[in-house]
């Protein structure tokens, strides 16, 4: 998904850089023109320590940023864009070119050996294959393919010339840019071994910088701490195919980790797995229609919804561990919503006031999408469910979304399904405001999206299904 808005920042933004030349180097220069680099790569600039405020208050107050988050760390700075029109940008501004305790180039290095590329400061391609090299075989992996398609527009004499400068400079063996895909032990050793001889890593510099490494690992969950996001909807409303638009925007878009769950955590499985088996159990269960259990107690409800409350109850904290504080997003296909509006899916019939008031306790997600279409459409993609159902909870959902608004943290965003593009526009409009500070403009106008797809007004938006 291009983003016009993306590509206006990133010109503008080095208009501005164009005052301050000696001030900042553009890494990892493998395009013409920063504009041209693709939706999913982030901007990698070189600044003196001094300038940082400079720029970083550029990028996060630029009137083109709709919301923003950065993450600061003893030699970067993360800036995440989010544009009005859906477009992201990630900018990372780092004033060392450091990996744990090592400086692998000096700052002093790199500006020396600047150079200009329409208009914009760089540095000599010896300089990028240098530290792409150092970066990569640092991180114990070889250079990525983009950077040798970059160099194999060099004739042989000069691709030549260039690994002969790193292989003198640093006792490696390379024989092309070709062989630096692959990473080596022993290469590795011989870089090490020459970075550890400059006075740059003297022992007193390195123990320094090991401890303020260790420091911004220690805070690393504070700077980025996961979110939750759920999704309802009845059978055929589409949630399957927007979860894996989204997933898989998150992932190559976003750059983020990304982890899918159904309905619950499920550190406990599901109640049949007891007596049938765990493999069983679930081959059944995905093998039957939804809403066709037969439970009529109230006591066998009780005792099932308890079991699969006491899952929420523990498991939020598993999850907790395990990925919001990793930095994960955790999607749910489906969550605890159901037991209220529809308990029937889960065999179960208490009603709905008892899971209602027990939300309170449960972990309150970022951001709530209930996907509904019109009964006419979900029956074309499945017909488990009558037009009458369909059209039953979905009013139940939009119901319980408009309370649970106003009573509850969170957001949550009714979105009427209709074109996949547009449904998919509103998430990401709806995360980044849950995911970023608002730059210049409010939360709630960037969430005034095209009626046809999403209203917040839930006053004008319950649907009229004739059925």
């Amino acid at each position: 998904m291009s983003s016009l808005l993306r590509k206006r920042f990133i010109e503008e933004l080095f208009y501005f850089l164009s005052s301050y030349e000696d001030k900042y180097v553009w890494l990892k220069a493998v395009v013409s023109h920063p504009t041209e680099i693709s939706t999913c790569s982030d901007l990698d600039l070189l600044v003196k320590k001094d300038f940082l405020p400079t720029v970083r208050n550029f990028c996060i107050t630029h009137h083109l940023v709709a919301f923003h988050n950065f993450k600061a760390f003893s030699h970067c700075t993360y800036l995440e864009l989010f544009f009005e029109d859906g477009g992201f940008l990630q900018v990372d501004l780092l004033t060392g070119l450091v990996r744990k305790e090592l400086r692998y180039l000096t700052n002093d290095y790199v500006f020396s050996h600047r150079t200009k590329i329409n208009g914009v400061s760089t540095y000599q391609p010896q300089v990028m294959l240098e530290h792409v090299m150092l970066f990569n075989f640092l991180n114990r992996s070889g250079i990525p393919y983009k950077y040798v398609r970059f160099f194999s527009q060099f004739n042989d004499r000069e691709q030549y010339k260039l690994f002969t400068f790193i292989n003198e400079k640093y006792g490696t063996d390379f024989c092309s840019i070709q062989s630096m895909t692959v990473f080596k032990p022993h290469r590795l050793v011989a870089v090490q071994k020459y970075l550890l001889s400059q006075k740059e890593n003297s022992l007193v510099k390195r123990a320094f910088r090991a401890t303020s490494w260790l420091f911004d690992t220690a805070i690393a969950p504070l700077n980025d701490y996961g979110k939750i996001i759920t999704f309802s909807g009845v059978d055929g409303a589409g949630k399957s195919t927007i979860l894996g638009d989204l997933k898989e925007v998150l992932k190559n878009k976003y750059r983020k980790k990304v982890v899918m769950l159904r309905h619950r955590p499920s550190i406990l499985p599901i109640l049949s797995a007891w007596t049938q088996g765990k493999e069983n159990a679930e081959a059944k269960a995905a093998a039957t229609l939804p809403r066709q259990g037969k439970n009529h107690s109230k006591l066998s409800s009780i005792i099932r919804f308890a079991y699969y409350y006491t899952d929420y109850l523990l498991g939020q904290w598993v999850v907790w561990a395990k990925y919001l504080l990793r930095g994960y997003l955790v999607l749910y296909d489906r969550y605890y919503f159901d037991f209220i509006a529809d308990g029937r899916r889960s065999n179960i019939a208490l009603g709905e006031a008892i899971p209602k008031w027990l939300y309170r306790f449960v972990w309150k997600p970022d951001l709530n999408i209930f996907l509904y279409a019109h009964p006419v459409h979900i029956r074309k993609r499945k017909q488990e469910l009558s037009a009458e159902a369909i059209s039953e909870l979905t009013h139940r959902y939009l119901k319980l979304f408009e309370a649970f608004s106003q009573q509850h943290a969170g957001m949550y965003l009714p979105i009427e399904n209709m074109n996949r593009q547009a449904t998919l526009e509103a998430i990401l409009k709806a995360f980044a405001a849950t995911a970023a500070k608002p730059s210049v403009k409010t939360v709630s106008k960037h969430l005034n999206h095209d009626k046809t797809t999403t209203n917040l007004d839930y006053s004008k938006k319950e649907p009229q299904f004739s059925v």
